[in-house]
């Protein structure tokens, strides 16, 4: 929805989104490590166009050194070695930059994400078990470049209150380390809740929008609402099946039925969300204002710091 200027060029008509939304991704720079390390290993080093080496070097060996890249359950977590970043030509900035300056693709979409898009990827970190450890790997790995005063921004908006981490509305339970929660909270919002917030308060109102949240599965340990679980909301006979097909069909979630709830469409003004939970009442209609002051004091330090 942002390649190219936001011009689809008649590829797609709509977008329907799961855990996506464009998320705060710096330059080629800062995958440039990534990329030398490639080339290290493949021998490409003394190349004089490194690139045109790489494209000649053996399948195996290629998928091996791509494959001692950091992945999404290495300790960065997801500060993700390879991202879709700025070229100049396909992306022409930071995604969420292109956001503002209102090149997306001008077509209805639904967007939406699970409660505890973080717990997933907190696990591969669990030696974080303090506060001084926690600002150390904000600075040095999942933030690099922030300062030590953003860091105490982000401290304070997601405190070591584990009644306040993910996954949320859990209380005292889920608490594998002193940080984890914590992390969960961080990382879900940063990468997930916070940019498709974002996204929406930036483009609703100029083309039709919908957006959901997964809630089921919060009894599950350690995960919650984990990434990944609203699959099953669609392909699992979970609820959102029927919107999705009318969505296709009609560029409009809703039925006419008044036996169907009605998903409203998301706006500044009402910003609400088709909210799937376990229990007796499978789906609902919920606000999108949780964590509000959290989620806007880390948009604007990602917008400035990104990945």
């Amino acid at each position: 929805m942002i390649a190219n200027n936001g011009d689809a060029e008649g590829l797609f008509r709509a977008g329907f989104m799961q855990s996506g939304s464009p998320i705060p991704v710096g330059g080629l720079e800062n995958g440039q490590k990534y990329y030398d390390a490639i080339v290290s290993q493949t021998g490409c080093s003394s190349s004089s166009d490194t690139l045109a080496c790489l494209r000649t070097v053996p399948y195996a060996t290629l998928k091996t050194a791509i494959n001692n890249s950091p992945g999404i359950f290495a300790y960065q977590s997801l500060s993700l070695a390879w991202l879709p970043r700025e070229d100049g030509v396909f992306l022409t900035d930071n995604p969420q930059r292109l956001v503002q300056q209102g090149k997306v693709a001008n077509i209805p979409f639904i967007t939406g994400d699970c409660d505890d898009e973080g717990t997933l990827f907190s696990l591969s970190n669990l030696n974080i078990t303090t506060e001084t450890e926690l600002e150390s790997y904000i600075q040095n790995v999942f933030l690099p470049g922030v300062t030590a005063a953003e860091v105490e921004i982000i401290g304070s908006v997601y405190p070591a209150d584990i009644t306040q981490g993910s996954p949320f509305g859990t209380g005292i339970l889920n608490v594998v380390t002193p940080q984890f929660k914590r992390i969960a909270a961080f990382i879900g919002d940063g990468v997930f809740q916070g940019p498709r917030r974002f996204f929406l308060q930036q483009r609703s109102g100029l083309q039709p929008t919908w957006a959901f949240v997964s809630q089921r599965f919060k009894a599950l340990p350690i995960l919650g609402s984990f990434h990944g679980s609203d699959i099953l909301n669609v392909y699992g006979g979970g609820g959102m099946a029927d919107y999705l097909i009318r969505f296709a069909v009609n560029l409009d979630p809703n039925s006419k039925s008044i036996l169907d709830l009605q998903w409203p469409k998301y706006t500044v003004a009402s910003p609400k969300l088709l909210t799937f939970l376990d229990g007796l009442i499978p789906v609902t209609i919920t606000d999108d204002t949780y964590r509000a002051a959290a989620m806007n004091a880390l948009t604007n330090l990602t917008l400035n710091n990104p990945l």
